[in-house]
């Protein structure tokens, strides 16, 4: 004779649905995600700020040759590179070029198409699922490079000319020479973006649409809108922002590469790519090693602390690590 298990009342037991903010409590109490969390918003403001944060105009050139890839100093805190520019100002506006890139490609790639693609693929099924995923894999098995080699190539004339007209008949004047690559390289970098946040979401609604509170709310005629608002996204919210985190540096890194490959940002405007590739020379490096570390640490700890983020959050959003 099997015995009778009484049911379970929560009030009664004491135990409560996991808190609204769990993650962030959770996160907080990790050291890992929190040494990552300082670094990337110190990163971000002096991205932010960096117009505050210079000491210098980062294009000023000094023609003397004792200015020339000067050591550290009061006036020059990171020394100079070749053109006598002071190098702390160019990695502060570096860093506002990579928060640019991430955030743009971030808000319209992950979150408008991908979270909104992924969605409605999971939750209509069919022939929409099978359309967004075919076309995602198709877009995204394209080189990111080489599609930026062909619309350069196809689109040089084009793309001069458009350049031009924005210099003149609007008010961006001469920053239409750095806004145009910039759009470029987003342009893009957005299907490696969307795909991978889509392909997540989808998972995630495969599992959720069958729970009973999903057919529930079908059943008394909720809408697709508010259900997938509502409903849906609460659940896939967690996974969404673990697969973000780790795509974050990934993201990055496709502008700091495609710049140091002379593909990316227009020259005048400062990239930690550019930065990189100038000091990345053999004799620059043997002689002013400088040049390099200041460079590459701020980029490193960047990439470092989206890792250390991203392991954080799995560990606070795996279903084992729940507790009461």
């Amino acid at each position: 004779m099997q015995a009778q298990v009484p049911a379970l009342d929560f009030e009664e037991s004491g135990f409560r649905p996991a808190p609204r903010f769990r993650i962030l409590r959770e996160l907080g109490h990790k050291k890992i995600a929190m040494v990552g969390i300082v670094i990337i918003t110190i990163f971000y403001l002096f991205g932010i700020f960096s117009p505050w944060l210079a000491t210098h105009d980062p294009n000023q050139q000094q023609l003397v040759v004792e200015a020339r890839y000067a050591g550290p100093s009061s006036d020059h805190w990171f020394g100079t590179d070749r053109a006598g520019r002071d190098l702390y100002s160019r990695i502060v506006y570096a860093a506002r070029t990579t928060l640019l890139f991430t955030l743009v490609v971030i808000v319209t790639g992950s979150f408008l198409i991908g979270l909104s693609l992924g969605l409605i693929a999971g939750y209509r099924g069919g022939w929409i699922d099978t359309l967004i995923m075919r076309v995602g894999e198709v877009l995204s098995s394209i080189p990111t490079l080489f599609l930026i080699i062909a619309i350069s190539a196809a689109f040089r004339t084009r793309i001069s000319d458009f350049v031009f007209t924005l210099k003149e008949d609007t008010f961006l004047g001469d920053d239409a020479r750095a806004i145009v690559p910039f759009l470029i390289i987003v342009l893009a970098s957005l299907p490696f973006a969307w795909f991978g946040s889509a392909r997540i979401v989808r998972s995630q609604v495969l599992a959720i649409r069958e729970q009973e509170y999903v057919l529930a709310a079908e059943t008394i005629g909720v809408s697709t809108a508010r259900l997938l608002a509502r409903h849906i996204f609460p659940g896939v919210l967690p996974i969404f922002l673990v697969g973000l985190s780790a795509s974050m540096a990934g993201i990055a890194f496709l502008e700091v590469a495609l710049s140091y490959l002379g593909l990316g940002v227009d020259p005048a405007t400062q990239s930690f790519g550019t930065l990189i590739f100038e000091a990345g020379r053999v004799r620059t490096f043997q002689q002013f090693p400088h040049v390099l570390m200041f460079s590459g640490i701020p980029l490193s700890l960047f990439f470092f602390s989206w890792t250390l983020l991203g392991d954080a959050l799995v560990d606070v959003v795996e279903p084992r690590t729940y507790r009461r």
